[in-house]
């Protein structure tokens, strides 16, 4: 339930950004509303704007005046009230105002991640350590009991360092009983002061493609954090958080570029939900952690070029401008119509795949 909250407050923040935007730009504000249509009841009608709390609980919707209006009646509509209309504005306020929710999502992120590094620290790389990242039916690895998310500290006496020395050390042992010490990687990067002992006997002759242990490993950074004093230790966050909004932001419009790994990393909503249940189970700094990526989830998306989403009414802005022409509201209105739908079956489809996968 924290997980559903949290992320309409996501959602609500977007609009927020629009609302604010439209605001400093005169933009008349109609409604703002919490939740999506149908309306349930007026919570409160503040000077022009009404504000309305609406049925289906996800997120929340700015409703602009002049927004749907046709170019062809915009001379017939009063001067006071056409100066107010959003399509009476400069096209790069018209921009600004579509784009600001993205920028709304962006500063939540770096703000979430400034919260978290500040409390937490300054994460500093000191060196690698060996993430077990699969464990194969049937494996040595699965009968001692070793699970992914596991991390190799040793093998006997020798401390594991990397994937490649650990490969290497196992080679060495095939057919001999062998101490592994594993530890968990907790949700901050670090793993555990503790580490517990697996008796393991790597295979001479394993199936073909499963190696000795039956694991799958990566080389993973050892991450330290260090405290600041409290009078800076927010400046220093807001430094991470923008590092972390620079990092995400590449790694998601990396995936957008190949849409095999985008598919594969999709989560609906129940993906999502999980996920954060189990961040939340593991601390607060570790949820307002995957509040940050989620935000930043969010902003990437809206950004693209599609209908519905704010890249594509900055889409029409720009074609508006290159045509030399403005647009027609109603052809507008039925792609970003055309766009809601397949979003919406997307959507459902994310989320059977979650429920059956």
């Amino acid at each position: 339930m924290v997980t559903f909250i949290f992320l309409s407050l996501l959602v609500l923040l977007h609009e927020l950004g629009h609302f604010l935007a439209a605001k400093k730009f005169g933009v008349k504000v109609e409604e703002f509303g919490i939740g999506l249509p149908p309306k349930a009841k007026t919570i409160v009608k503040k000077g022009e704007t009404e504000y309305t709390l609406n049925w289906l609980p996800i997120g929340g919707f700015v409703r602009l005046y002049g927004e749907d209006v046709e170019p062809s009646v915009w001379d017939k509509i009063n001067p006071l009230n056409r100066k107010r209309a959003l399509f009476s504005k400069p096209t790069w306020q018209r921009a600004i105002i579509m784009l600001s929710g993205i920028g709304m999502n962006f500063l939540t992120g770096v703000v979430l991640f400034a919260i978290v590094y500040s409390v937490l620290g300054i994460p500093n790389v000191t060196g690698e350590q060996v993430l077990l990242t699969e464990i194969l039916p049937g494996s040595p690895a699965e009968m001692a009991g070793i699970s992914e998310g596991d991390v190799i500290v040793r093998v006997g006496e020798v401390e594991i360092t990397n994937s490649s020395q650990f490969v290497e050390v196992i080679k060495n042992k095939k057919g001999e009983m062998v101490s592994l010490y594993v530890s968990k990687l907790e949700s901050d990067g670090t793993i555990g002061d503790t580490s517990r002992q697996v008796m393991i006997t790597p295979r001479k002759n394993p199936p073909e493609g499963e190696g000795a242990l039956g694991v799958g490993v990566v080389s993973y950074p050892v991450i330290k954090y260090e405290q600041k004093e409290w009078y800076v230790a927010p400046f220093y966050g807001v430094v991470e958080g923008m590092k972390e909004a620079y990092g995400w932001s590449r790694y998601m419009i990396g995936m957008l570029i190949h849409p095999k790994e985008l598919w594969q990393g999709m989560g609906g909503p129940v993906a999502v939900v999980r996920i954060g249940q189990e961040q939340a189970e593991a601390g607060w700094l570790a949820f307002l952690r995957f509040g940050g990526v989620i935000s930043f989830n969010l902003a990437v998306f809206n950004l693209l070029p599609l209908p519905a989403l704010d890249g594509g009414r900055v889409l029409f802005l720009v074609i508006e401008k290159i045509v030399g022409r403005k647009r027609s509201a109603k052809a507008e209105k039925y792609v970003h119509g055309v766009g809601i739908i397949l979003l919406i079956g997307l959507l459902v489809v994310v989320t059977v795949r979650d429920l059956i996968g």
